[in-house]
């Protein structure tokens, strides 16, 4: 009977996952080092992210030392009025004072994707490899792009300080600002954190990389981009941030609105392995691995106990496709393997899978990404 009321729970997870969507508001802060009122658009941007936890920051340089082609090519897309200013989702522009509102208007507008990466970075050669996954829970129409953006936090430039309009020295010819959080810093600030920065676009495109995902999709599509990428010399690679991102592609900003996006470190995924896992030490169950996977993909678990152990996969609405195994196994290591074809030895189609590995007391999900063959 556990083992049923299981199976129901991890239903209700499939449908509630793949039936919605939530949203996490991109927040892009452009900047510069010469800008007096931008240490305004830095606290604003972290306003924003503090009382909406899920809101993604990126700084955006123009003209200065921590500026680059992709982020003076998305200035002038943009044809950004002053600085600082923020773009919400590139679909509104507001100033310091209006960003929190335009968040808030986002935060409650559900997604037709969800955006999810895995990612690997090796600390000897620097290299780093993402799959930015986009799966569609609704069906969408449009020019839609991938994007993998890599940000860094805690970056000093003491040879080129922040400007501050708003010290109490009275700086660059405006008064003294006592309201500000910034009165209290001098007029050129070479301690400034500057946290979020756009580092580099891994897209071949400033607005994603095309011909990824097709101009209709249907729910339960699921479409992915690989990248790699070294990391420079003195880049801090324990704080850089992947940010992976699903946009209309432009060219203006007119068209280049984000649908949704997804932030974490190098080297981690945002994909959740497992759901309604009690093993008690009796099983193991690791990662498929690949993942995500083209020909076929691993599926492995120790087993401290002898009994019979059921693996089968799902699709993203709970529905058995395969089953890999159901057979009486003894203590130890064991492998089984998905090529990804269901019961009648068909191809299924490329998205997100569930391998379920259970017997009659204990069960495991992991969540699988057939890309296609």
């Amino acid at each position: 009977m556990k083992k049923h009321f299981l199976f129901i729970l991890m239903t209700f997870s499939y449908v509630a996952l793949f039936s919605q969507a939530a949203r996490r508001v991109v927040l892009e802060d452009f900047t510069g080092t010469w800008c007096g009122a931008c240490p305004a658009g830095k606290t604003s941007m972290e306003d924003c992210i503090n009382t909406y936890p899920g809101t993604i920051g990126i700084t955006m340089h123009h003209t200065d030392g921590l500026s680059d082609a992709y982020t003076d090519s998305i200035a002038k897309a943009f044809a950004i009025p002053s600085y600082p200013t923020g773009v919400i989702d590139r679909i509104y522009s507001a100033t310091p004072g209006q960003q929190k509102a335009k968040v808030a208007s986002r935060v409650s507008v559900t997604s037709p994707v969800k955006v999810d990466f895995t990612s690997t970075y090796n600390s000897t050669t620097r290299a780093l490899s993402v799959t930015v996954i986009a799966n569609f829970v609704a069906a969408t129409t449009g020019d839609m792009r991938i994007s993998c953006i890599l940000t860094e936090d805690g970056i000093v430039l003491p040879n080129e300080p922040q400007h501050n309009y708003y010290g109490s020295a009275g700086c660059y010819g405006f008064p003294p600002q006592p309201s500000s959080p910034w009165y209290n810093y001098p007029c050129d600030i070479a301690t400034y954190v500057h946290d979020g920065v756009a580092r580099v676009n891994l897209a071949n495109y400033m607005f994603g990389t095309v011909g990824v995902i097709p101009a209709t999709v249907t729910s339960g599509s699921t479409y992915s981009q690989n990248y790699s990428y070294t990391i420079p010399p003195g880049w801090n690679a324990a704080k850089l941030n992947i940010v992976a991102m699903v946009s209309l592609g432009g060219p203006t900003s007119a068209k280049s609105d984000v649908l949704n996006a997804n932030k974490g470190l190098i080297g981690t995924s945002t994909l959740a392995t497992s759901v309604n896992e009690n093993n008690g030490n009796q099983m193991e169950v690791r990662q498929n691995a690949p993942n995500p996977f083209s020909d076929a993909t691993a599926i492995q678990f120790k087993l401290n106990t002898s009994e019979n152990v059921s693996v089968k996969i799902y699709n993203s609405f709970g529905q058995e496709i395969r089953t890999i195994a159901d057979e009486y196994l003894v203590p130890g290591d064991h492998t089984f393997y998905w090529t990804g074809d269901d019961n009648e030895g068909k191809t299924v189609a490329r998205g997100v899978y569930y391998c379920t590995v259970s017997t009659a007391s204990f069960q495991a999900t992991r969540l699988m990404i057939f890309v296609g063959k």
